[in-house]
């Protein structure tokens, strides 16, 4: 009995779920909606200081400063956690609130060292060279975490709460506030791996999509390494001939490190000389690529209205394979509920015909990209820039 064409079709009907997972201004864990954070305001406005709220795995904030002063928040118990200025990011690994910011749900365990309160003597450690950093803030996440039944059948945008977060400039007073709103999803984003997958002998790059952010699955059996670079232009990923590692100095494995709710292990710096360190101890390894998300909005109204897929983003990611410079295209999409709903429909009959499925790679490649959408990876996805009622 050939079981090879059924399974082919359920790991389709899987892999087209993660379209489906996280629909446009309806983000959740696990396809649930989430009430979404809005900034409405930020007080003081400084010159090169930019505070938005972004979606990976959890709503975040990113916040970046060119200007020459510092901006230091503060955490729930009135503590500076995290500044921001002219010498990179520091974090206080003192503060509950660094420690809970690192983990898209929030810590279960903090180091004996973490004590809440204003007057508890921070210990600052340098983060990142580069003024710029996200932060999983708890205060953007409503009591309970999903939006009340009787208003998603309401189908209608809902305030469900308000937020605030105090900072310093300098020594100057201020803070970030907003709203938490339900807005009906409108449909879902999606990734279309347009270059090849098969760009040398024994190589093969498989992007698969992931809602707001897709994932990227290399496998390297060649005699030459595949060196993956970072948004900066820094080596960020060393895949095969034997083993797969990181580059500890690449920003993006900083953000990687966070989002398994670990401290960073290395200061960010995409101009330092890289430093390796195995993450698997095969020539295959997957994570969430942020070059290839979802945009900052939605297209507009009547784009959504005409209930056909349109293509909202390029994207390019670098690589080379020995001597040979290369890159992963393609695009993304944005596809109403309504042709949502045709696609999946059509998924598991078009699975069943490809007699060339490869169940084993593939297979391991959505399950991979499942796990990755739910949490253990961080790569900044849908950002939201600041919108003021």
């Amino acid at each position: 009995m050939d079981l090879r064409r059924p399974l082919a079709a359920v790991v389709a009907a899987f892999a087209f779920s993660g379209a489906l997972a996280g629909p446009a201004s309806a983000h959740g864990g696990a396809g649930e909606p989430q009430a979404e954070p809005i900034i409405e305001s930020v007080v003081p406005l400084v010159p090169g200081v930019d505070i938005q709220v972004a979606f990976s795995v959890n709503y975040q904030f990113v916040a970046s400063n060119t200007s020459t002063r510092t901006i230091t928040f503060l955490g729930e118990t009135g503590e500076p956690f995290l500044r921001i200025g002219p010498e990179g990011v520091h974090g206080n690994f003192a503060s509950p609130t660094f420690y809970n910011a690192n983990v898209p749900e929030g810590a279960t365990q903090l180091p004996p060292q973490a004590k809440p309160g204003a007057d508890v003597p921070p210990i600052w450690r340098r983060l990142a060279r580069e003024p710029s950093w996200g932060w999983y803030d708890h205060r953007l996440h409503p009591e309970g975490g999903s939006v009340p039944p009787e208003v998603i059948r309401a189908n209608k945008v809902a305030v469900l709460g308000r937020w605030t977060v105090p900072f310093r400039i300098d020594e100057q007073p201020g803070e970030v506030s907003g709203r938490l709103e339900y807005q009906p999803p409108t449909g879902s984003f999606t990734m279309v791996q347009k270059s090849t997958q098969t760009p040398a002998s024994g190589v093969r790059i498989q992007v698969v999509p992931g809602g707001t952010v897709p994932a990227v699955f290399i496998e390297n059996l060649s005699a030459e390494p595949v060196i993956v670079f970072g948004r900066s232009g820094e080596p960020f990923a060393r895949i095969g001939p034997q083993v797969s590692e990181v580059n500890i100095k690449s920003p993006t494995w900083a953000e990687v490190q966070q989002a398994s709710g670990k401290d960073p292990s290395d200061e960010a710096d995409a101009q330092a000389e890289p430093q390796w360190r195995k993450v698997a101890d095969t020539p295959r390894w997957q994570w969430l690529e942020q070059r290839a998300a979802a945009p900052k909005d939605e297209p507009p109204a009547p784009v959504i209205a005409q209930g056909k897929a349109v293509t909202v983003r390029n994207w390019s990611i670098p690589y080379a394979i020995g001597d040979k410079r290369d890159t992963i295209d393609g695009i993304t999409e944005f596809v109403p509920i309504a042709a949502l709903r045709e696609r999946a429909g059509g998924a598991v009959g078009g699975a069943e015909q490809d007699e060339g499925f490869d169940l084993a790679l593939y297979g391991g490649v959505v399950l991979g990209a499942a796990v990755l959408s739910a949490g253990i990876w961080l790569v900044t996805s849908k950002v939201r820039s600041r919108r003021t009622v």
